[in-house]
């Protein structure tokens, strides 16, 4: 007869849980989003202003068009790829070397269920994590932008940045993209640690396929995303 318990209940320790992974997804992974899309950010606003000033002699009209696509496209796909790197590779390494190590064999004879304690905290972790990291990565790619275009081309921010015309389907979008980023990556990167078979270079490979896998994945939701902003303006 099996001793393994049959409660619904969700542990007590399993929300102690949630907040460390969330501190280690979200605080842990801020300075790489901060770098990474800040400087994105002045990257695409210099040639998006130089290409502007060679077409129609001005920079000014760049900034509507620049904050649109820092919410709804380069914000939340830029930070879900730095998760995936960061935080995806260190979940499937994390989880396939106790594969490996058949600790998950002895975690599941002791009444333990990885899905429910290994799995799903990382999951709501990852989900509220990039919903954080999304908006502040996103304020870091426009703040830096809007910046280079004042020193390098003397446009004020006042001119350049038009907050009024964010429409709430573009916030809607970066919001969807966010959860549904924070979700898959740490779902696909633990799916991959579970699956991990071999000595230590499973855990390696483990790692490489979370990435991979991970990338696709946060390209893939994009797109699907993204049509579907598409579609939803053309019914409005």
């Amino acid at each position: 007869m099996s001793t393994r318990p049959r409660t619904g209940v969700r542990p007590p320790w399993l929300a102690g849980r949630i907040w460390t992974y969330l501190d280690h997804m979200s605080v842990g992974s801020l300075p790489l989003v901060l770098i990474t899309l800040g400087l994105t950010g002045v990257a695409f606003a210099r040639e998006g202003a130089v290409q502007a000033l060679r077409i129609i002699g001005t920079a000014e009209v760049l900034g509507p068009q620049f904050l649109e696509l820092a919410v709804s496209e380069l914000g939340p796909i830029i930070t879900g790829l730095m998760l995936t790197v960061r935080v995806g590779s260190g979940i499937a390494a994390e989880i396939g070397n106790l594969t490996v190590s058949h600790a998950t064999v002895a975690y599941r004879v002791f009444g333990g269920r990885p899905l429910r304690d290994l799995v799903m905290p990382r999951v709501w972790a990852g989900a509220a994590g990039c919903m954080i990291l999304v908006p502040i990565g996103t304020a870091s790619f426009v703040l830096s932008g809007t910046a280079a275009v004042w020193l390098w081309f003397d446009v004020p921010p006042q001119e350049f940045l038009f907050l009024r015309g964010l429409e709430p389907l573009t916030v809607a979008a970066s919001v969807a993209k966010s959860l549904a980023f924070g979700a898959a990556i740490p779902f696909i990167a633990a799916r991959a640690g579970l699956r991990a078979k071999g000595g230590s270079g499973a855990v390696g490979e483990a790692a490489a396929v979370a990435v991979v896998q991970g990338t696709l994945a946060v390209l893939f939701i994009d797109l699907l995303i993204s049509t579907a902003m598409v579609a939803a303006r053309g019914m409005i």
